[in-house]
């Protein structure tokens, strides 16, 4: 997210490298295998994300796309509205006013970074093992941006309010809870990989 670590350790993830991970904790509660008092195992599931809805977001896509930057700059001043403290995890944008943000080429190329991803994810959106491939990296790189595991679920509902009036007359509830779904799907990805 815009935070700077080790630039040999950067180096070694973006290469395929391993790295040490003796020292990492998982952000997340470990899996124990338990389940609770009924034989129920407690692993978290795979939000769900019909074909149906695969078909409504990848066709509003194509609308969204043709504004892809605008729509990223909206999404990413709209989260750093609704939650300052996110704004200070990226450390180019720490302090600046709203409308120095909205100006900045940073935040441009940020927000073409994460709607990139979001093409990306669409692009492949019926092989899932492709998505969670890419959503694993991602949330694995974020980690090194001290990014928390709770901002992944903060998007979501910006990007939505972003894109509404993009897509105006053809925004439904179906669409909604499509784009809704998505972005349930990928932060728990995400979410999943975060570790240090």
């Amino acid at each position: 997210m815009g935070c700077i670590y080790s630039k040999t350790r950067k180096e070694a993830l973006r290469k395929n490298k391993s790295v040490n991970t003796q020292y990492r904790k998982k952000y997340l509660p470990a899996n124990t295998g338990d389940g609770d008092n009924n034989g129920n195992s407690q692993t978290p599931t795979l939000p769900e994300f019909t074909d149906c809805q695969k078909d409504l977001v990848t066709k509003s896509w194509t609308v969204v796309k043709a504004d892809m930057d605008q729509v990223g700059i909206n999404m990413l001043m709209k989260l750093f509205t609704s939650h300052p403290d996110v704004q200070d995890v990226f450390a180019p944008f720490r302090g600046m006013s709203p409308e120095d943000l909205s100006q900045s080429n940073q935040l441009r190329s940020h927000a073409m970074r994460v709607m990139g991803t979001v093409d990306k994810c669409l692009s492949c959106i019926y092989e899932s093992d492709k998505v969670v491939k890419i959503l694993k990296e991602l949330g694995s790189r974020h980690v090194m941006y001290t990014a928390k595991v709770d901002y992944m679920d903060l998007i979501g509902p910006q990007f939505i309010l972003a894109i509404q009036p993009v897509l105006d007359d053809e925004w439904t509830p179906e669409l909604e809870q499509a784009w809704s779904d998505l972005f349930k799907l990928i932060a728990f990805i995400m979410k999943a990989s975060m570790t240090f």
